[in-house]
């Protein structure tokens, strides 16, 4: 958090290869991408940025840093004409640059980046082999961090509840909680020692953050006093807190166990706040602040296990950066927009083909969105994975765990998408791959995800993934296979792993049939994995259309493919709803004014608790219920189905 933290939103821009393009530039709002701009939407080449600032006078003896959320791909940074830092080959992952020495008092600075999204092969995604929008910028905030001499960096927090129950879903109970980070204290550790509070809940407003009309007819706000919400809030009375000194560059608070702990859940996103102080005698040096969550993701033989309970969960992946008015450059509005769209399929599993921004975890911290984060490995160039693409991999999954680590929503690192799962050399790198991101992260699986595995069902890359990750287009892009029997062949010798088919669904134009093929493929295909117990659950694809420089449709900024149960901006389609049906944990039926509602227990399958059913502005407390419970109501008021609304515990609209 800094002791002051400054967002860098105005800047001046301008396209070319050399610096002086800026004397001619204007001024832009950073997150920005110059790829949804006239004239600049296919250029694939050097941006340059320029903001300026005089620096305070009560900087004076501090340290002051840069912290840039994202640069598509490569940057190159300046501070009054000298090269301070670069960033290179990851366009995705955050950055810190250091301004301290180069700073000017009395007289006006200059911030300059060199932004370059030219298609590279040093660079992961490699080349051109990649599904999405290749927009370059500035295309996340930037923010000046101002800290005395010594500041916190790469906090770890330790979360881990003590599930006691055998098969069920544990809410709450004790749980073992530390924390450790470096200190740069620029060679001067004497005298540092760092004061820490540990509070229950998060900012209330970002709890509720993104709840707005995104065409769903989302009725939240009216809700708040059926569900008896509290929110949650920093109620400053602290869990427990301490004090600690620093030794060898490193704060720590040694790990203990809590007697008594909320934990957190898709359904239930209990959030605890960490805040630290570091300071020399009176001095505050620096502040830090991490949200986190107390919950488990176990793979234990072919089942998944939150919290105790085993679970099959359906998830859907969402493509961002896809409508044309923002691109990558997505503003906070923007993506919890689409986020909430995405909740409200039913969906509480995701993955990204690229890194995101903390913006979006931040979003599924409080409302409760299960993700997997992948380095953005993709496609079968080059043939082989070789030694250029393992370097960049550990840069970038490095700076993965280090930013994201401590997110409960993030449950699995994955390591590479549709690469030749087949080839030797490759499934050398991903074994290595999952072995490295274990020594960084050994609370969380790591996965690779396949779509080689129809040509050898028992030696496929996915096989060396803690999750067998499956993308399965048999009947469009993989032609030639019968559904039941490769499923029947990939289970039979893999019979104690857990399996996600992680994409399956329609491309348009590639394939024909519009939206009621779609829908067809997507009852087709869960048909076919609520048959097989290791399917642990699903990932549609996708939510939306999306753009992309591979796109067979349209052109500039409006060159996508048509893939998704929503349009580019999120407008749902008819298949939007069925997903919604299919992916609802309960399942409600209404017959001679009997309300019948089951607890599905196939695909999906969890217990759900704290959920509310609205009958004609009647609220009613739906009660515990698990997998193949049935509840009824008698009597039932409405006589339509459309008169009913059924709500999770975080106000998201299930039915």
């Amino acid at each position: 958090m800094a002791l002051e933290k400054i967002n860098l939103e105005k800047w001046k821009f301008a396209p070319g290869e050399e610096i002086t393009c800026l004397e001619k530039g204007r001024e832009v709002t950073i997150p920005h991408t110059w790829n949804i701009e006239d004239g600049t939407e296919e250029y694939w080449g050097i941006g340059w940025y320029c903001h300026s600032f005089v620096p305070e006078e009560a900087w004076k003896g501090k340290r002051v840093r840069a912290l840039f959320r994202a640069v598509y791909h490569d940057a190159h940074i300046y501070l009054n004409g000298e090269e301070i830092g670069c960033h290179l080959n990851s366009g995705y992952t955050p950055f810190v640059v250091e301004l301290t020495a180069g700073l000017r008092f009395g007289e006006e600075n200059q911030l300059v980046v060199k932004a370059d999204n030219r298609f590279s092969e040093q660079m992961l995604p490699f080349d051109t082999s990649f599904d999405w929008a290749n927009d370059g910028g500035i295309i996340r905030p930037v923010e000046l961090l101002v800290t005395g001499k010594s500041f916190l960096k790469n906090p770890e927090v330790t979360a881990r509840p003590v599930i006691t129950l055998r098969d069920e879903r544990q809410d709450k109970g004790s749980a073992v909680f530390g924390f450790s980070g470096m200190v740069d204290s620029a060679g001067d550790e004497e005298g540092l020692f760092m004061e820490w509070s540990l509070y229950e809940g998060c900012d209330d407003a970002e709890a509720d953050a993104g709840r707005k009309d995104c065409g769903l007819e989302t009725s939240f706000d009216t809700l708040e006093n059926a569900f008896g919400r509290e929110g949650q809030r920093d109620t400053q009375k602290p869990v427990c807190e301490g004090k600690e000194c620093i030794a060898a560059g490193k704060a720590q608070i040694p790990g203990s166990v809590l007697p008594s702990v909320n934990y957190w859940h898709f359904d239930s996103p209990c959030l605890y706040t960490l805040k630290m102080v570091l300071k020399r005698g009176a001095e505050i040096l620096d502040r830090e602040t991490v949200v986190f969550g107390f919950r488990e993701l176990r793979v234990q033989g072919r089942e998944l296990y939150l919290n105790g309970e085993s679970v099959k969960i359906p998830g859907t992946e969402w493509m961002p950066g896809s409508d044309p008015a923002f691109g990558m450059a997505e503003p906070k509005e923007q993506l919890e927009k689409m986020l909430l769209i995405l909740k409200e399929s039913n969906s509480v599993l995701t993955r990204f083909h690229w890194q995101q921004d903390d913006r979006v975890f931040d979003w599924c911290d409080r409302h409760g969105m299960l993700v997997q984060e992948e380095v953005p490995f993709w496609g079968m160039r080059p043939p082989k994975a070789g030694k250029r693409q393992w370097e960049v991999f550990k840069e970038q999954i490095n700076e993965m765990v280090a930013f994201h680590r401590n997110h409960p929503s993030i449950i699995a690192w994955g390591v590479g998408n549709e690469l030749d799962g087949q080839c030797e050399e490759t499934i050398q790198y991903i074994k290595d791959a999952v072995a490295y991101t274990h020594r960084l992260d050994p609370s969380r699986p790591a996965n690779y995800v396949s779509n080689s595995i129809y040509k050898g069902h028992s030696v496929d890359g996915t096989t060396d993934g803690d999750v067998m990750m499956i993308n399965d287009y048999i009947g469009t892009w993989h032609q030639g296979y019968d559904q039941y029997e490769e499923w029947d062949a990939i289970v039979k010798q893999n019979p104690d792993k857990p399996m996600i088919p992680s994409e399956f669904g329609l491309c348009e134009p590639a394939f024909d049939g519009g939206d009621k093929r779609r829908e067809a493929i997507f009852m087709e295909k869960m048909a076919c994995y609520r048959k097989y117990p290791n399917i642990a659950g699903t990932i549609y694809f996708c939510l939306n259309d999306y753009r992309t420089q591979m796109g067979e449709d349209g052109e500039g900024k409006l060159k996508k493919r048509v893939h998704g149960s929503a349009g580019l901006c999120g407008e749902p389609k008819p298949s939007y709803y069925t997903v919604r049906k299919e992916y609802s944990p309960l399942d409600v039926r209404l017959e001679d004014g009997r309300l019948t509602v089951t607890c599905k227990d196939h695909l999906p399958r969890y217990t759900v608790k704290g959920y509310v059913l609205k009958l004609k502005g009647k609220a009613l407390a739906v009660p515990d219920m698990k997998p193949g419970d049935i509840w009824t109501v008698e009597n039932a008021e409405p006589a339509e189905m459309n008169e009913i609304e059924v709500y999770r515990p975080v106000g998201d609209k299930v039915l």
